[in-house]
């Protein structure tokens, strides 16, 4: 029971919504009057005077003044979150078409989410080279996932 409730979960968008919708909440509630001058210091007319004079580079002092805010901490907090749960859901969705084991990729995309994807894409591809290599499929046998109700069964998976 507890499997069947795990891969609704990451088949479900809702995760992603509540994850969204509290991004966007804290970062409302981090916005201040000076935010935007933190992140973007300078003028536009200062740097069109004179040829090449970049503005709009952040100093290490206003991105330390904006983090040192909670808000602004939990909002970038939050959006590391919502990219690595992206990327693990990513690798574990194809894992499930691709037939390629994907724990260790979903366990590295929660830590630092591109890399776990880009160890996916290792995975996928090593299974295909040993495939080409041997002639043989080694990735691990599809087993079907059904759903029984009264009326009876309907199987799910493998797509193929």
């Amino acid at each position: 029971m507890g499997f069947k409730r795990f891969g609704a979960s990451w088949n479900s968008n809702t995760p992603l919504v509540v994850l969204g919708v509290l991004y966007g909440a804290v970062l409302l509630a981090s916005w201040s009057p000076d935010t935007l001058h933190l992140m973007m210091p300078g003028s536009l007319e200062e740097g069109l005077k004179g040829g090449f004079n970049p503005q709009f580079f952040p100093t290490l002092g206003s991105v330390m003044a904006l983090f040192s805010r909670p808000f602004t901490a939990a909002s970038f907090l939050l959006h590391v979150a919502a990219i690595n749960l992206i990327a693990a859901r990513s690798a574990y969705l194809d894992g499930l078409v691709s037939r390629v084991p994907t724990a260790h990729s979903i366990l590295l995309s929660a830590v630092v989410g591109p890399l776990g994807l880009l160890c996916h894409q290792l995975t996928k591809g090593t299974y295909s080279l040993l495939a080409a290599l041997t002639g043989k499929d080694l990735r691990p046998a599809a087993r079907p996932v059904a759903e029984k109700s009264g009326s009876g069964t309907i199987t799910i998976m493998p797509y193929e």
